[in-house]
């Protein structure tokens, strides 16, 4: 069986596909990664094959979530005004994350309202890859769409791959349900819309099918949520990023309590500003008996004065190497963060700006300074919910608060059972090793004879 997975060029979408990449080539199947050149040494460097879908030259510049697109964004805000839901609905921070995020994404490969004649030099790459590689099976990222339409044309399988809340089934799920329950005319599905030019230019038919996949694939625990219509298979997350020679320090058990700070990779790079609260966290853990590893770049630590004798600084380690040793893992929300505190029973508190949700006139600005990380609120409900850790609001650091909620989560017991319970969780998900035979029976039912 021919594999191919279809990424966002960032290694936050390339990681955690690695174990199950890993887990079909040892039971003897062909496996790729296609993408913008830009991610192809990071794949080789993984072990994979990388498929560069395009010219680096052709598509030299990609935006990423945050800025430009100014015309396609108030056309979203129309939209979610359209769909009337109010700011402190349940569902409205699913469809914020969705439209202010990761539709934008989206734009980097393909038009928004576009035109079959406009040019799409890494989707046409893809397509003509698939046609000639000729995939079984084609593992894709939502925030790369028109790798469904490679794969309807190539007649490979497809399900998508996605390591977070579905916030893609979650839209198109309010949309239809907005729809059902009015009798005005239908809203305007951003997914349908940023794909159709390239289902067009191929003859493809633009339905739910090419907007979800025949299936997904998704490692986030089930109970993250939120609940969406699509079929999902669960696979168990197994941590990995980019591998580094371990340090003796880390090896050596600790003396004291280690408590880990990881503010993510994604963050720092798409983030110019918003790094005020490290300093009053580096004073709060100061005067505390534990041995801190602050995994944190220049930019990040550009607000700190002297950093506390009990504070290690270093500007990036694997989290699979470093969080065995932890007790507490301090971070921001992120599913690349979060899960390696989870597959090891590490407890965990999550720092949110609370006080602080982006509004569509900064995105339409640039998103340069700090906002609430988008997946943050959820990995808050469920560290909290399940009992794991407690959430620091940083909008307004405060050291008293903050040293004392450290202290609460390393010593009251009940954090180390929650901790435990979303470990025990993970481990009853299937293995990507034990996903792989079921991927086969699926590729087998669902790919053009």
């Amino acid at each position: 069986m021919r594999v191919a997975f279809v990424i966002w060029p960032a290694p936050a979408h390339l990681y955690p596909l690695v174990p199950l990449a890993w887990a079909l080539k040892a039971a003897g199947h062909e496996v790729c990664v296609a993408s913008h050149p830009a991610i192809a040494a990071e794949v080789a460097s993984m072990g994979l094959t990388p498929v560069s879908v395009c010219d680096a030259d052709s598509m030299p510049g990609l935006v990423g979530p945050g800025g430009a697109y100014e015309e396609e964004r108030a056309d979203l805000a129309r939209i979610t005004e359209g769909l009337g839901l109010a700011p402190d609905h349940p569902d409205r921070e699913h469809w914020d994350v969705l439209t202010q995020y990761y539709v934008p994404s989206m734009w980097d490969f393909l038009p928004y309202r576009g035109s079959a004649d406009d040019p799409m030099p890494a989707m046409d790459g893809l397509v003509s890859f698939t046609r000639t590689w000729r995939p079984d099976l084609v593992l894709w990222d939502p925030t790369v769409p028109g790798a469904a339409v490679a794969a309807r044309v190539s007649g490979a399988a497809h399900a998508r791959w996605w390591t977070a809340p579905d916030v893609f089934c979650k839209g198109i799920d309010l949309i239809d349900a907005h729809d059902n329950a009015t009798d005005g005319p239908p809203l305007d599905n951003p997914l349908a819309e940023s794909v159709r030019p390239l289902a067009e230019r191929y003859g493809v038919t633009v339905d739910r099918e090419l907007l979800l996949g025949q299936w997904t694939v998704n490692p986030q625990p089930a109970t993250f949520g939120p609940e969406v219509s699509a079929h999902t298979q669960s696979v168990r997350w197994i941590p990995h990023s980019r591998q580094e020679a371990m340090p003796e320090w880390l090896y050596r058990a600790p003396d004291r309590p280690r408590v880990a700070i990881s503010l993510g990779l994604s963050e720092r790079s798409f983030m110019e500003g918003g790094w005020d609260h490290i300093p009053a966290l580096f004073e709060a853990l100061s005067e505390l008996d534990v041995e801190v590893v602050a995994t944190l770049n220049r930019l990040q630590l550009s607000a700190v004065g002297k950093i506390p004798d009990n504070v290690r600084v270093v500007d990036f380690i694997p989290l699979n190497q470093l969080m065995p040793t932890c007790a507490l893992l301090i971070h921001h929300g992120g599913m690349g963060t979060a899960l390696p505190a989870i597959a090891n029973g590490v407890r965990q508190i999550v720092v949110d700006f609370a006080d602080h949700k982006i509004t569509t006139t900064e995105l339409l600005q640039g998103q340069t300074a700090r906002s609430r990380y988008s997946l943050g609120p959820g990995a808050a409900r469920y560290v909290t919910e399940s009992g794991a850790g407690v959430v620091i609001n940083v909008s307004h650091p405060d050291v008293f608060e903050m040293r004392e909620a450290i202290q609460r989560v390393l010593t009251e017991p009940s954090f180390g059972q929650g901790a435990e319970r979303l470990r025990r969780e993970l481990l009853a998900t299937p293995s990507p090793a034990e996903t792989v035979p079921i991927l086969e029976r699926m590729t087998a039912a669902h790919r053009a004879a």
